[in-house]
C-alpha cells in the first residue's frame, strides 16, 4: 500500500470585504492502512454560511491540480465558522498509487460577498474546479478531468445584446475600427449573432477604448497597437492579462463560470435538463430569445448553456487536457493553432451540446462551422452564422 506523506500546509482565504474569513490551523494526517486523509482547521468570519473549497498541488504550490472529488464534511456550500472543521478525502480513490514529499493543501474559504461589479456584469470568484466530462459521455477531447485554480473576475450577465453591441460598434467605426459583419438580429434584448472571432476580439477593445479602460488585445507581442482592423492571428503574448479593459473569456474561464459554483454537473444549473431550463432544439422558437428568457445559474449568469455558441478566447486542441499546461493556473490554451473554441450550445442543437464540458472547434475564416449533427437534416455545410455570440469578461 502506498502511504502519503504528511501534506505540508498552506492556507489562503477568499473574500472580497475588508473583513475576509480567515483560515488557521490547517492540519492533516492519513489513516493508518488507509489512503483516507483527514483534513482540520479553523475558519472564523462574520458572514455565515461558508463555501469551502480544498486544493491540493503535488508540486511545493506552483499549480494545484491534483484531482480532489471525493470529500466529505465540512466542505463546499452551507459550512458554519468555527474551529476543527473536519473535511474527509478519499486520496485512494482521487489519486491512487501516489506518494509525494511536495503535496501541499490549501483551504480557501469564501463567505458570499462580492467587490461591486460593473452594470450588467456578475462577480465569479476565485477558486480551483475540475474542468471536463465528469460523465465520459463527451469523448476524448473533454478528458482527462483536471483541477484548474482560476482568478476571480467579472462576466457579462448576458450575451452581448444588440443593443450593446450597436453602440460600441457605432463608436468603433467612428474611431478606426474595421468589422467582416456588422451583426444580425432577431429583436430588442436579443444576442447578437452573425459575428466572427476576430469581430469579437476586435469589438472588446473598441467596448474597452469607449469606457475609458485599457484595451487588452495587440496586433503584436510588444503590446504597443490595439488590434482594430483586419484578422491577425493573435497567441497568447498579444493579450495584456493585466489590463482592466474586456476580452473574450479563456476556455477554464467560462467552464468554470458556466457551473456556477456547482461540482461534477453536466449543465449550469444540475444535472437534468427540460424546456424551462435554456433555448434548444425542440425547445424554443428555432432562432434566439431574449437574453434573460430563462433563469441564471449560481453566479448569475444567463444562457450559458442554449441560445447562440459563445466565442472563447483559446485555439483548439482535442488533445490539450492532457497538456501539463492545460492544468497551470488560469490557463489560457495552446500557443498556437488553427482552430478557435465555441461553448455553450445553441438553439438549433440538443442536449449534448449544452453540456458545461462540451467544446466546439471552428476552423476561422472557413464557412463549413457547426460541429456534426445528430439530426441528418442538418447534416450540411453550414452558410450562415445565426447561432454565434459571445460575452466578455474583465480582471479585477
Amino acid at each position: 500500500m502506498r502511504i502519503l506523506p504528511l501534506l505540508v500546509l498552506a492556507f489562503a482565504t477568499l473574500s472580497a470585504q475588508a473583513a475576509p474569513p480567515v483560515v488557521s490551523n490547517v492540519r492533516a494526517s492519513q489513516r493508518a492502512g488507509t489512503h483516507t486523509v483527514d483534513i482540520y482547521y479553523n475558519v472564523s468570519s462574520a458572514n455565515s454560511p461558508l463555501t469551502v473549497y480544498v486544493a491540493i498541488s503535488a508540486d511545493g504550490g506552483t499549480t494545484w491540480n491534483v484531482p480532489v472529488f471525493t470529500t466529505q464534511g465540512a466542505v463546499g456550500p452551507g459550512v458554519t465558522p468555527g474551529n476543527d472543521r473536519h473535511i474527509q478525502w478519499n486520496a485512494g480513490t482521487d489519486w491512487p498509487g501516489q506518494f509525494n514529499s511536495q503535496c501541499r493543501l490549501r483551504i480557501t474559504a469564501d463567505d458570499g460577498t462580492a467587490p461591486p461589479a460593473p452594470s450588467g456584469m456578475a462577480y465569479i470568484p476565485g477558486g480551483a474546479f475540475q474542468m471536463g466530462d465528469p460523465f465520459n459521455e463527451g469523448g476524448t477531447t473533454e478528458l482527462p478531468r483536471h483541477a484548474v485554480y482560476i482568478s476571480s473576475m467579472f462576466m457579462d450577465k448576458f450575451d452581448v445584446t444588440r443593443e450593446l453591441w450597436l453602440d460600441v460598434y457605432t463608436w468603433a467605426l467612428a474611431n478606426g475600427y474595421q468589422f467582416d459583419n456588422g451583426g444580425s438580429f432577431n429583436g430588442a434584448n436579443h444576442p447578437v449573432q452573425t459575428v466572427n472571432w476576430y469581430d469579437a476580439v476586435k469589438w472588446c477593445n473598441a467596448r474597452s477604448e469607449k469606457a475609458g479602460l485599457t484595451p487588452c488585445y495587440y496586433t503584436t507581442a510588444a503590446q504597443t497597437t490595439p488590434y482594430r482592423t483586419g484578422q491577425l492571428g493573435l497567441d497568447n503574448a498579444c493579450v495584456k492579462w493585466t489590463a482592466n479593459g474586456f476580452r473574450l473569456p479563456t476556455e477554464a474561464e467560462w467552464e468554470k463560470a458556466a457551473r456556477g459554483g456547482l461540482a461534477g454537473m453536466r449543465y449550469p444549473w444540475g444535472n437534468s435538463l427540460s424546456c424551462t431550463n435554456a433555448n434548444y432544439y425542440g425547445c424554443g422558437p428555432n432562432t434566439t430569445t431574449p437574453v434573460n428568457a430563462y433563469t441564471p445559474n449560481g453566479y448569475g449568469l444567463y444562457d450559458m448553456a442554449g441560445n447562440v455558441w459563445q466565442w472563447c478566447w483559446d485555439w483548439y486542441d482535442g488533445n490539450w487536457y492532457g497538456n501539463y499546461q492545460a492544468i497551470l493556473d488560469d490557463t489560457r490554451g495552446p500557443a498556437s493553432g488553427s482552430y478557435r473554441l465555441l461553448r455553450g450550445g445553441n438553439w438549433s442543437l440538443d442536449a449534448n451540446y449544452l453540456r458545461c464540458a462540451y467544446r466546439n472547434d471552428v476552423v476561422l475564416g472557413q464557412r463549413r462551422e457547426l460541429p456534426a449533427m445528430r439530426r441528418p437534416q442538418l447534416r450540411r455545410a453550414v452558410v450562415r452564422l445565426d447561432y454565434f455570440g459571445f460575452r466578455c469578461v474583465r480582471g479585477l
